[in-house]
């Protein structure tokens, strides 16, 4: 027999209506507003009605889709599931990884040690994915991550639950973006997804922001221009509750959803609107989590990038970004350098192609990223095409690298 879901019915019944003044929403009118918000945040028509409503508070449904859940948050004014009284019974029967071998030393209960074990992993590799890339280290990261999946399913002190969820929303999240890095984009899919379903477990909407944007970009990579689109618009719902910084962040993505699908004023309203909001930031702002630290460097380089697909000057955000990253992020400083080296080939300029090519190759070639691999073999290819004596240098350089 179901269990009726009391936490939303009474959620519902206080939720003043606009229809009738003094009363609380009628289950229709609910209804309405999760369809209406469907069609205004997302473009996604549905018909819910005050029967699934009725099913939802008798408890005939217990764990409703991500969006309709999103919606019910939204018009309900609560953080998180939990908080509509719902739970999603069906997790533990899906993986984040394939199967395997459980990983040993998982408690019965969880307690503050595990969640310092997984937050202090989770910073130091994605410190070392920064520097490194994303194969380096990539089992030791997929083991840890395997951990962190087993203590969300162990017992938890209710004062534990949203710090857990937190940590390995870090650590799943920087797995999934290493293997992004390898190429391995639907294992990356399927990590960002767990990722953010612990991110909206904890109720924190900075982590839930970090992780869309993530999948925002690898929808990007992937010419999934329409996905990346959705991603970005439900990230920033309720942009209110997220710090200067997140919304500078998730402009910069839809900026460069927007770009890809050519949609150039909209695209560039939106890159207007992340260096607002990153102007707009305060010193604590920048420290957020010990696990990103979205910097001016870092929006230069989403702006470039947005710009270059658009056709649009884009030298300055480039150069800022190059010189913004320094040493703490080569991945992210090469990545740009290999594609402004690209960009600049296409515009006429191959000396000062050349020159970016040879910087960008002195890291390149001490990374163990296959998405920099992947800009070294495409730079290949376009400086074969070129007669120009100020690339041959670079062109022998690329033939022989251990990119390749």
């Amino acid at each position: 027999m179901a269990t009726p879901n009391t936490v939303l019915r009474e959620l519902r019944e206080r939720t003043s209506s606009s229809r009738y003044p003094g009363e609380g929403l009628s289950r229709q009118e609910l209804a309405e507003k999760v369809n209406s918000h469907l069609w205004t945040t997302h473009r996604q028509r549905v018909e819910v009605d005050a029967g699934y409503i009725g099913k939802l508070e008798r408890g005939v449904i217990r764990w409703p889709g991500g969006s309709y859940r999103e919606a019910l948050r939204t018009i309900l004014r609560v953080s998180t599931d939990a908080e509509l009284g719902f739970g999603n019974t069906r997790r533990a029967a899906v993986p984040v990884a394939e199967p395997g071998p459980v990983p040993s030393g998982v408690p019965d209960t969880v307690d503050e040690r595990h969640v310092r074990d997984v937050a202090g992993a989770a910073e130091l590799l994605s410190a070392w994915d920064h520097r490194h890339g994303g194969w380096s280290l990539l089992e030791a990261t997929l083991a840890q991550a395997r951990w962190a999946r087993e203590l969300v399913r162990a017992g938890c002190p209710a004062p534990l639950r949203a710090p857990l969820h937190q940590a390995v929303a870090d650590l799943v999240g920087a797995c999934g973006f290493k293997l992004f890095d390898t190429g391995a984009h639907r294992e990356a899919s399927r990590y960002f997804r767990f990722a953010l379903e612990c991110a909206e477990e904890a109720g924190d909407w900075h982590r839930r922001a970090r992780i869309l944007a993530r999948m925002v970009r690898l929808a990007v990579e992937t010419g999934q221009a329409d996905q990346a689109l959705t991603l970005a618009e439900y990230g920033l719902v309720r942009a209110d509750r997220l710090s200067p910084v997140r919304q500078a962040m998730l402009h910069a993505a839809h900026a460069k959803a927007l770009a890809a699908m050519l949609r150039k004023q909209e695209a560039l309203r939106a890159i207007g609107a992340a260096d607002e909001a990153f102007d707009r930031a305060s010193d604590d702002d920048f420290a957020t989590l010990p696990t990103d630290r979205y910097t001016r460097a870092n929006l230069a380089g989403e702006t470039c990038e947005a710009l270059a697909t658009l056709r649009t000057d884009f030298g300055a955000s480039f150069t800022l970004a190059q010189n913004g990253f320094g040493d703490e992020y080569p991945r992210s400083r090469v990545l740009a350098e290999l594609k402004f080296a690209s960009f600049t080939l296409a515009t006429g300029d191959p000396a000062e192609a050349a020159r970016i090519g040879h910087v960008a190759l002195d890291t390149a070639e001490r990374m163990r990223s296959g998405r920099v691999d992947e800009l070294v073999r495409v730079l290949e290819r376009e400086v074969a095409e070129e007669n120009s004596r100020a690339v041959r240098d670079l062109h022998d350089r690329l033939r022989s690298s251990v990119c390749r």
